[in-house]
């Protein structure tokens, strides 16, 4: 053997023999950081609900522990309508009381699929229309974020998030010494920000739903967007929401609007039908929207608020023509 290679052979075990010390020193000190987005802070779920109620997934960070049940359902009865959004669409009654509605205005069993999760952007909700909606083929499929997108990341964006795990998933991701590299790279994307950015920009959220929209109608299905209602509040009473969503509740209501003017935009420029809930809300009486219909955070929907919206969005599908596409139910092929 030269000497050169004699050398290069003696730099490679040193090098080995430091990164097996490296590691054998991380285990022994109990460090431990999984490359998974589990590990990153969303706001909700919080890190405690995160590893009681949700587990793991590729595309979409997280999913609730029933999600692959929710799954089997749509290959087992293929539905007529998905209801995608957030936790305003996992938690509320109004996916079950649209669905009753339109059955008895069709004159026949509408299936429903209640696909909401709570703690997702549009991010999540392009990937699960793509990789789990579509392939179902329902008719129509509504569209309900917005809270999220404009919260808070806790140094990153999603987009971000997704990027870093899957440069870090493949066969080390076990070992302490990539997990303490990952750390080091989630620390670098978030260096030097005065403010935390929101879990999706403006720019990002449009592209997200026109996305979703275009990829709805090249599968046959309908895709209407909802623009989130919500129940005005006294900035004073939003304060908690300055823990982990907003630096400056004086600005959730502007910032929530400007994110419905995108929802509208992008069902003008793509032809897409509409249900503007939050305009429908405001022209409600105050007393009534903020009382009886929302919870006190004015976000998420009483019982009340539900049977409402629901009213409200099978009105939007009359007036969009989807109620003529369900009275067919082979119209995306979806028996």
């Amino acid at each position: 053997m030269s000497e050169l290679l004699q050398k290069l052979a003696m730099a490679a075990a040193s090098t080995l023999v430091a990164l097996l010390v490296a590691e054998g020193t991380l285990r022994a000190v109990g460090f431990s950081f999984a490359i998974a987005p589990e590990s990153i802070e969303f706001g909700w779920p919080d890190p405690v609900v995160l590893k009681e109620k949700y587990e793991p997934d590729p595309d979409l960070f997280f999913v609730p522990l029933n999600y692959a049940g929710a799954l089997v359902k749509l290959e087992e009865q293929p539905p007529d309508v998905v209801y995608l959004g957030d936790s305003c669409t996992q938690f509320g009654s109004y996916p079950r009381h649209a669905t009753r509605l339109l059955s008895s205005r069709l004159g026949r069993p509408i299936v429903g699929a209640q696909l909401g999760v709570g703690g997702w952007t549009s991010y999540q909700g392009l990937q699960q229309l793509e990789r789990d909606v579509l392939p179902a083929r329902p008719d129509v499929v509504t569209l309900y974020y917005g809270w999220n997108d404009h919260w808070q990341g806790f140094g990153i964006e999603d987009k971000e998030i997704a990027d870093l795990v899957a440069s870090s998933d493949g066969p080390l991701a076990g070992s302490r010494l990539a997990q303490l590299v990952f750390k080091a790279r989630l620390a670098w994307r978030a260096r030097g920000t005065s403010t935390r950015p929101l879990r999706v920009s403006l720019e990002d959220y449009r592209a997200n739903l026109t996305t979703m929209v275009r990829s709805s109608r090249d599968a046959g299905v309908a895709a209407m967007l909802i623009t989130a209602p919500m129940a005005r509040r006294d900035p004073r009473d939003l304060a908690p929401l300055a823990e982990r969503w907003v630096e400056d509740p004086s600005q959730v209501e502007p910032l929530h609007r400007a994110y419905a003017d995108v929802v509208r935009d992008v069902a003008a420029s793509e032809g897409a039908p509409l249900c503007d809930l939050l305009a429908a809300f405001d022209a409600l009486p105050e007393r009534d929207v903020g009382e009886r219909y929302f919870h006190v955070d004015g976000i998420h929907m009483r019982d009340a608020g539900g049977q409402k919206l629901a009213e409200l969005l099978v009105g939007c599908m009359e007036r969009e023509g989807l109620t003529t596409r369900l009275a067919e139910p082979t119209a995306a092929g979806g028996l």
